[in-house]
């Protein structure tokens, strides 16, 4: 099986929502799970046409706060659906706090221009 391209993704994140050592911590963990992006991605496509599925992981953060990553295929956009996501606590719901963007596989854009803090290489760790 061949890894996910890394090197050809960008992580975009949203404004005032996660700190700097936490992106960096997510970046860290995303930059080693190659293999693990490409099985989502193959076994998302696969069965899309059957059921709507997801694949969920839960990245090894050194942080307060638990973060996961959502990976989903979108079969009318023919593109994935790669979100970041702080975790709930007492006080506040799940949030989307970035998204692994790339052109190949295609990836749906949730996060609007005016709320992204900045857009970096994926493999920049």
């Amino acid at each position: 099986m061949s890894a996910f391209p890394i090197d050809k993704c960008q992580i975009v994140w949203k404004k005032d929502v996660t700190s700097e050592i936490e992106r960096n911590a997510i970046l860290r963990e995303l930059s080693h799970m190659a293999l693990e992006l490409q099985e989502a991605i193959d076994f998302t496509v696969k069965l899309s046409n059957k059921k709507t599925n997801e694949v969920k992981f839960w990245l090894g953060v050194d942080a307060e706060t638990d973060f996961t990553l959502s990976i989903y295929y979108d079969s009318h956009a023919q593109a994935w659906g790669m979100l970041i996501e702080k975790m709930p606590t007492e006080n506040s719901a799940a949030k989307v706090v970035g998204e692994i963007a790339c052109m190949d596989p295609m990836t749906v854009r949730f996060l609007e221009e005016e709320n992204i803090l900045k857009t970096e290489p994926l493999n920049s760790q």
